[in-house]
């Protein structure tokens, strides 16, 4: 009961406010607005101090009032990354545009070359040389995405 008593209170104020602020006019209209939000966050934390919920948003306002400065060093970075997302968005549609290279015919030459084999290699060392070749710059372990799609049209085209 005494909480269906304190949300009827706080509609009630919160409706009285509201009709204060549309009669209101101009600057006395902003003023009630920009006081209003600072009486009910002021309200807001009173409550979960009392009720002891205040400690996980100290925490938060403290972690960001601390990471703050290196907030603002990052801002400056801002109009570069705008620039470089833009570039990228460029390029993919580019790419889209055009054929990509993993997608060009490879001949057999290119193919072993890329594995370092001979013309005349068997089935196992094209697989042996593939496999090698993939633990080195597979993506997974910090290589290209590109070599490893190259390597395995490689060997696709050597076995193919």
């Amino acid at each position: 009961m005494s909480r269906f008593v304190i949300i009827l209170a706080i509609a009630a104020i919160a409706y009285l406010i509201w009709f204060k602020i549309k009669k209101a006019k101009g600057e006395e209209k902003k003023k009630l607005i920009i006081w209003s939000i600072a009486g009910s966050v002021i309200v807001v934390l009173g409550f979960l101090a009392i009720t002891g919920r205040l400690n996980f948003i100290t925490a938060a306002i403290t972690g960001a009032v601390a990471l703050l400065p290196k907030a603002a060093q990052l801002l400056r970075y801002l109009p570069i990354l705008n620039k470089v997302r833009q570039q990228a968005s460029n390029s993919n549609q580019q790419q889209s545009n055009q054929q990509s290279p993993s997608q060009t015919a490879m001949n057999h030459k290119q193919a072993c070359d890329i594995l370092g084999i001979p013309p005349d290699a068997t089935k196992e060392e094209i697989i042996k040389a593939h496999k090698r070749m993939m633990q080195k710059v597979h993506p997974d372990r910090g290589g290209s995405d590109y070599l490893a799609a190259q390597i395995n049209q490689a060997k696709d085209t050597l076995l193919g």
